[in-house]
């Protein structure tokens, strides 16, 4: 190995190997590597040779560099193997010193200790801007427009494609973004939903991910059900529905085609509503997938409705069912049943709903008092933070599921939906940018 540093935010490299020590530092033997159980860190022990005049300045500094690790979630591990490499990264976590009385020379100026580095296990090539490519612009790299919402407007698309020839690396390998909202202008990020899948564009065709509440039929036990017109509404217009059934109670279906479904290929979605109203407290929401006959196939676990939101994040389905036998799915029916403890009237304004992939899922919450309109969802950290004028960093929002990772020989969509104070306003847009450090596996 050429050179390996210990690298924090506005501070210099602390060099622990180089191609000529720098005294008081000996020399760096490599002793031992314990993986963690995933196998996402390891430990690593060296011994640290040391010997003439510094020493004592030089582990005081040392010390005091380990001791900022603990600090900050943005220190890393610089790695080096031949001088005309570029660097390679891992996140160092922590790291600490102990002594090695086997080895101390005190009666000839030397002494040993050995250096314990807790790291990612994975080295990382430097981070480089990704093209995202939609009815917005093709293959930018410095930011690409998104909506809150897909609709019959070509350019109102919550998604963008990753192709899988700028995705390089020999290992799946974290999505960093930038998420910067455009529209509406003086408000803040507060909830941000996340959803990568691959494999969900094929011969110019692409997955339709979204579902109209209008297009729905009324299910059984609605006692009232109508299309609202709406500028507000995605394509314009909304399905109000109302019930009173205590227990479960059939409110909406859509008709999942062949086509659909075959993107789908068995694999898991969330789907995410968007309602024109906030809903009725006391209220969980389930979907069941029915075959041609109305049989039911399988069922998602019930989520209860967040009163204050405009976005609805409810449990997953496979679609289709992964133990149905059939090669080409047959057209399938996704219904929305909701349960309550009373029977009073209970209303339900849909606008849309969102099938997600929960291929790589990620949600992000606000912290009491944070606001920003950008926001920086670091990958490799899983951490959300804002930065000032000045470089400072402020953690604005807490990670629900964890950041997707791309695997390299693969295309990507990535889907987003956020909501800001004034809720989920389909005029609003964002602007994303994705970053990408391949991985690679070293002994």
């Amino acid at each position: 190995m050429f050179s390996l540093s210990i690298i924090l935010p506005d501070s210099p490299a602390w060099v622990l190997q180089s191609s000529v020590p720098q005294p008081p530092l000996e020399g760096l033997r490599w002793l031992e590597q314990r993986p963690s159980q995933d196998g996402g860190e390891v430990i690593e022990c060296a011994v640290l040779g040391l010997h003439g005049a510094g020493i004592r300045e030089w582990l005081e500094g040392l010390q005091a560099v380990l001791a900022a690790v603990s600090r900050t979630p943005f220190a890393v591990l610089e790695r080096r193997i031949e001088p005309a490499d570029e660097p390679l990264y891992a996140s160092l976590y922590e790291g600490w010193l102990e002594s090695d009385p086997l080895n101390q020379r005190p009666a000839r100026g030397g002494y040993s200790l050995r250096l314990y580095l807790r790291r990612a296990a994975d080295w990382r090539k430097p981070a480089a801007a990704l093209p995202l490519t939609n009815a917005n612009g093709v293959q930018q790299e410095t930011g690409l427009a998104v909506y809150n919402h897909h609709d019959g407007d070509a350019a109102h698309q919550n998604f963008a494609d990753i192709r899988a020839a700028d995705l390089s690396g020999g290992r799946p390998a974290p999505l960093s973004l930038r998420l910067r909202l455009l529209e509406p202008a003086g408000e803040t990020l507060q909830q941000v939903i996340l959803a990568t899948g691959s494999r969900l564009t094929w011969g110019g065709e692409a997955f339709l991910h979204s579902l109209e509440g209008e297009s729905a039929t009324a299910g059984p036990d609605c006692t009232a059900s109508n299309v609202l017109n709406s500028g507000a509404a995605s394509s314009g217009a909304y399905r109000r529905v109302q019930w009173t059934r205590s227990d479960s109670a059939s409110l909406l279906r859509w008709t999942l085609s062949a086509e659909r479904l075959g993107f789908c290929a068995g694999r898991l979605f969330r789907p995410v509503l968007r309602l024109v109203r906030p809903p009725p407290e006391g209220v969980y929401l389930r979907w069941r997938l029915l075959d041609g006959n109305a049989n039911p196939l399988e069922e998602s676990p019930d989520v209860a409705t967040q009163p204050q939101r405009s976005l609805q994040v409810t449990g997953g389905l496979h679609l289709p069912p992964g133990w149905l036998p059939q090669i080409t799915p047959a057209a399938l029916t996704l219904e929305l049943r909701a349960e309550s403890r009373d029977a009073s009237l209970k209303t339900l304004e849909v606008d849309f709903v969102h099938l997600l992939p929960a291929e790589g899922w990620l949600q992000l919450h606000a912290l009491n008092g944070a606001s920003a309109s950008e926001v920086w969802v670091d990958g490799e950290r899983q951490i959300a933070y804002s930065r000032s004028s000045t470089g400072e960093t402020a953690f604005t929002h807490a990670l629900t599921g964890s950041p997707p990772h791309l695997l390299p020989g693969s295309d990507y969509r990535l889907y987003l939906l956020w909501e800001t104070e004034s809720g989920a306003p389909l005029t609003s847009r964002c602007e994303v940018q994705a970053f990408y450090a391949p991985r690679v596996k070293l002994p």
